[in-house]
């Protein structure tokens, strides 16, 4: 879950996305190009409460990772990504930090307290330092429910597979040069990075309604982070946009809503991994390809 941890090397050759509707998987081969496989997620395999991933059906879960793995004969120690919204994200601020590494997690444990309806205690974390902002030290703080991700590992080592490294899809994207706003959606979510290279400056998850004025919504989440960008953390000049969402309609209205503003540019579309064979954009789609590449692929600058 630490961003980070995207920036070790080598990357893993194996990448593998879960979601409520699909179990994914990316091989990089050492020869060149890109194998692929994925299978309807089974109805039921995961519960989402208020802390993101609450629960999962082993059961269910390893019989697709199963399946995929059979058929793909991906490493065996490899990289997961979840949906942004399985975790939560925050980059809080502190006039002072703790030396110790416990001390340092007992003062963030504190501000959690106020954040979420569960104990500390029962949260997996992981720390980011980030540079000093105006004498204050931020800190992005990632959390997730430590039975639910311990879960979710025990089910990868049924089928031969330890996982080297968890991260949220809004996460796998935010390792890009440059400054820009990532919008990123997926069922249930809207997530917002305000990024600069690697480092995150504002991070924003928006739970969206299954029904209603979804679009609605979202265009008034993205006009209220735009107003905190510009007028309280006094980020000027042109912004770039880059928006992975898993649903057309929506990615047409956050794109309407782009058009219609100043000094908002698309970033430039990623490039596609080599796939050898066909049929991967058709089934998983960009917002879902893009996060399993960048975990994987050599070249990720």
């Amino acid at each position: 879950m630490s961003l980070a941890r995207l920036l070790t090397s080598p990357p893993p050759t194996t990448s593998w996305m879960l979601d409520g509707s699909v179990v994914a998987a990316l091989r990089r081969e050492p020869k060149g190009g890109v194998l692929w496989a994925a299978e309807a997620t089974p109805a039921g395999a995961f519960e989402v409460g208020p802390v993101g991933l609450q629960s999962l059906d082993r059961r269910k879960l390893v019989a697709a990772l199963g399946s995929i793995h059979g058929r793909l004969e991906g490493a065996r120690r490899a990289a997961v990504v979840v949906p942004t919204g399985w975790t939560r994200s925050y980059v809080l601020s502190f006039q002072d930090l703790p030396r110790r590494q416990r001390e340092l997690e007992q003062v963030v444990q504190w501000r959690l307290k106020k954040l979420l309806p569960v104990p500390p205690a029962e949260l997996r974390m992981a720390l980011v330092t980030l540079a000093p902002t105006d004498g204050a030290r931020p800190i992005l703080v990632m959390v997730a429910l430590e039975r639910a991700f311990a879960e979710l590992e025990a089910a990868f080592r049924e089928i031969g597979v330890e996982l080297g490294l968890i991260t949220g899809q809004m996460f796998a994207l935010a390792a890009a040069p440059g400054t820009r706003l990532l919008v990123q959606q997926e069922q249930g979510f809207l997530s917002l990075l305000l990024a600069e290279g690697d480092e995150p400056r504002l991070i924003r998850t928006k739970h969206l309604a299954s029904s209603g004025r979804v679009a609605e919504a979202i265009r008034r989440e993205l006009n209220l982070t735009l107003g905190y960008v510009r007028e309280t953390l006094g980020v000027r000049g042109e912004l770039g946009i880059e928006v992975f969402a898993e649903s057309a309609v929506l990615e047409r209205e956050i794109e309407d809503w782009r058009s219609a503003q100043e000094g908002l540019p698309r970033v430039p579309e990623r490039s596609t991994p080599p796939f050898i064979l066909a049929g991967a954009e058709g089934r998983l789609g960009q917002a879902r390809i893009q996060p399993l590449w960048a975990v994987i692929a050599e070249d990720r600058g």
